[in-house]
């Protein structure tokens, strides 16, 4: 039978494909890898023809992507953009990036670490008179008396002390004084007279009139009524010619050289206030200028409907020109009634904080980005206490200075948790940084910026950072002591470090960090353990325990910039004592654990 050219080619390949199959079949050896050598051709295609094709996106919403140019953006109608591919990515370590993508960021990185920080607010305030300083003038004499003579007329008028206010006519004041005069001329009346003197000052004559009145047997018509303080008259109660009775309030007088101050703060304000602290108040009535005053009592009782409570503060007045003489009335600047605004100004103890501006709020979470190491950084969640707080005193760098108008340029966040000390977060570019880690390809044309490494001593101070080297150093000689099988040794050595850590416990107190103190004090137990070890496995058993808590401590209080820099942490892999890990000051490993047998420790950082 003879068969046509064209059916002899289909036939021949025919031939050749089963042929390149059985050949395929032979080489693979199973159709499970004949599956996954085709399903590896199949993914190397699509990303060969991805490759090759264009993808664009929205920069405002980084979920839109298409592979058209000419769309735009279903969500703001804004073009699409050419999307670059490998701009970033993100690994199980965090977001990976570039150094040159670093810089495109604008990322900026901060070391965390404690701080003494302020919290200021305002709060109204009205000035009134200083109840210690106001008198309110009776009339002592009993039954009914007369004004028969006044000499202050007019609110406002300003008195000196003993300065004369008034003249009292009483009848009952003249008998008292008869009844005097009577027990004089008794001879056996020294009993009366005694009750008579008394008598008349109780009724308002000072013990001078009287005994005047003794010398000069000579009965006064009217009682004289002086100031018993220098001030002003806020209101006369009386007119010339006026009948009162004992108790009759003839006077108010009050001394302006000092006011009160009443700030009514918010409840949410009431952990920053405390007694004593000083503050200071401006006025509408003289703008520009700036008072100084002291907080002297804080009401104990909140007020239901404002919820605001009641400070007090004790202020000094201050004159608008001296007086030429004493018959010149001072003019205060400060009067009882103005209004103006109270600066406060509540201290806190070291804290952890961040810059406001590392934090990012998403609903009720609050999260930062941190950064692991060098191009590396994953967002984390914090948990922050008092915010919106600013650096004091001398812990303010140039960035955290007042400005004019006298609020600080830089503000920080207590960190209750999620971040110790030595750490370094995103302050610049950390919105960005969290938009990447929830999107791809977020990051583009940037500014570029720099970051910041850390030391122990930018994270703790040089104070603090200081003791815990003198710690490490007393640590190091014990570690090589061991290392050499001289336990001797190692317990002198283990003294020395209980002194350090003595001496990092006494530096923590006094900057008021108290959970390195506390750390401080479980280091010289540990210490003291070794030093009273019996043998060489005690010793090493003690030495593990020592080591664990003082990477705690390292860990907890910024000792972390020190890892891979100043100090490597090894792990033995041969002790069983079950705490196998050492610091060292280099690479080289001297195995405190096994002593002289050489090169068992693992590297861990």
């Amino acid at each position: 039978m003879r068969v046509g050219r064209g059916k002899q080619v289909t036939i021949f390949a025919l031939v050749l494909f089963f042929t390149g199959l059985t050949l395929i079949w032979l080489s693979l050896g199973s159709p499970a890898k004949i599956s996954e050598r085709v399903a590896g051709l199949l993914g190397f295609a699509d990303e060969a023809m991805g490759a090759e094709e264009a993808e664009f996106w929205c920069p405002m919403h980084p979920q839109i992507k298409r592979t058209n140019a000419n769309e735009v953006c279903p969500i703001c109608n804004m073009a699409l953009v050419p999307l670059e591919k490998g701009t970033a990515s993100e690994s199980e370590a965090g977001l990976v990036l570039t150094a040159r993508q670093v810089q495109q960021a604008g990322v900026v990185t901060e070391v965390v670490r404690r701080r003494a920080l302020q919290r200021e607010f305002d709060a109204p305030g009205r000035l009134d008179y200083d109840e210690r300083l106001l008198r309110h003038i009776t009339c002592w004499v009993k039954g009914k008396s007369r004004i028969d003579k006044l000499y202050v007329h007019f609110t406002g008028d300003y008195v000196a002390k003993n300065q004369l206010l008034a003249e009292i006519y009483s009848p009952e004041l003249i008998s008292a004084q008869e009844e005097l005069l009577i027990a004089l001329s008794e001879p056996s009346g020294r009993r009366l007279l005694a009750d008579a003197k008394k008598k008349l000052e109780y009724w308002g004559m000072r013990p001078e009139q009287v005994e005047e009145l003794i010398e000069r047997r000579q009965i006064r018509p009217r009682i004289p009524i002086p100031a018993p303080i220098q001030g002003t008259v806020i209101k006369p109660a009386v007119r010339e010619g006026d009948y009162v009775n004992e108790g009759d309030v003839l006077f108010h007088l009050a001394d302006l050289s000092r006011l009160w101050l009443f700030a009514d703060v918010f409840e949410e304000d009431l952990p920053y206030l405390a007694l004593g602290e000083e503050v200071t108040f401006e006025l509408r009535s003289r703008p520009g200028e700036s008072f100084r005053g002291k907080v002297a009592f804080i009401e104990p009782i909140v007020q239901a409907e404002s919820r605001t409570i009641r400070v007090r503060i004790d202020v000094r007045n201050e004159r608008i020109a001296e007086p030429t003489s004493s018959s010149v009335p001072p003019s205060w600047k400060l009067k009882p009634g103005m209004y103006g605004r109270v600066r406060f100004t509540g201290n806190i103890l070291p804290v952890v904080a961040v810059p406001e501006n590392a934090v990012l709020w998403s609903g009720r979470r609050r999260v930062v980005i941190v950064k692991e190491s060098e191009g590396v950084f994953r967002p984390r969640e914090i948990r922050l206490g008092r915010q919106w707080l600013h650096a004091s005193g001398s812990n303010r760098t140039k960035q955290e200075e007042r400005n004019d108008f006298g609020f600080a340029s830089k503000r920080f966040h207590e960190v209750a948790a999620g971040l110790v000390p030595g750490e370094e977060v995103v302050t610049a570019g950390a919105f960005l940084l969290n938009a990447e880690s929830q999107f791809q390809n977020v990051l583009a044309k940037m500014l570029p910026a720099a970051s910041e490494s850390a030391t122990l001593e930018n994270v703790i101070g040089p104070t603090l950072a200081k003791a815990i080297r003198n710690v490490l150093d007393a640590y190091y000689r014990v570690s090589a002591a061991l290392a050499d099988d001289d336990i001797k040794a190692a317990a002198d050595h283990a003294t020395a470090l209980a002194r350090a850590a003595s001496a990092l416990r006494k530096d923590a107190e006094s900057e008021r960090n108290r959970p390195l103190a506390d750390a401080a004090l479980v280091l010289i137990s540990r210490s003291d353990a070794v030093r009273k070890a019996k043998n060489p496995r005690e010793a090493r058993f003690a030495f593990g325990r020592l080591s664990r808590d003082l990477i705690q401590l390292l860990a907890d209080h910024g000792g972390k910039t020190l890892f891979g820099k100043e100090l490597f942490l090894f792990r033995c892999g041969m002790s069983q004592v079950g705490y196998e890990n050492w610091l060292w000051f280099s690479e080289e490993k001297l195995n405190p654990y096994m002593g002289r047998k050489r090169d068992q420790g693992k590297m861990l950082t």
